[in-house]
């Protein structure tokens, strides 16, 4: 379904120059199909649609949702993510190192409220041995896990449907 707003709407000379001035701007060759820059806005705004219920948050509290809240708590969550299924050693200090820009109090604050809310746990991690007992290793939560990975299929779904829809 092509959605063609351009009939819909006459544009003034400054929003049309506005429109092209954007356009001229995207990489539309790195799309996984063919699109002229005719249709481009037309199909774009189908993507948008068909992506946006991925990028709304569902009602109630949960791990996902209190993760991807702030950029720092999404930093700290994908730090944590990756050293868990990596099977590496992560803790506080060592996120605190690999994200200069926050301060070692502002992370820690995020892992703790994150461990209280039970979306990180302190356990060993997977396939390294902690050399230092003092070391609380942190990994996610089963939940934070399933819902991650689930969340991820379904944007790889939609992508997949989306693209399938123009080749």
């Amino acid at each position: 379904m092509l959605i063609n707003l351009k009939d819909n709407f006459k544009l003034d000379k400054e929003v049309s120059t506005r429109e092209k001035r954007i356009i001229s701007k995207i990489n539309l060759k790195k799309l996984p199909f063919n699109v002229s820059i005719d249709t481009f806005c037309s199909r774009y705004t189908e993507m948008f649609l068909d992506l946006e219920p991925l990028f709304k948050y569902q009602k109630g509290d949960y791990a996902m949702k209190w993760c991807f809240s702030s950029e720092k708590r999404m930093r700290v969550f994908l730090l944590i993510f990756q050293a868990n299924e990596l099977g590496k050693e992560i803790y506080k200090e060592s996120i605190s190192n690999n994200l200069p820009q926050y301060s070692y109090k502002t992370i820690a604050k995020i892992i703790d409220d994150g461990i209280e809310k039970k979306y990180f746990i302190n356990l060993a991690p997977r396939f390294t041995e902690s050399k230092d007992s003092k070391i609380r290793n942190i990994r996610p939560s089963e939940n934070l896990v399933v819902e991650f990975v689930n969340w991820t299929i379904e944007l790889i779904s939609t992508f997949s449907a989306f693209q399938r829809k123009y080749k």
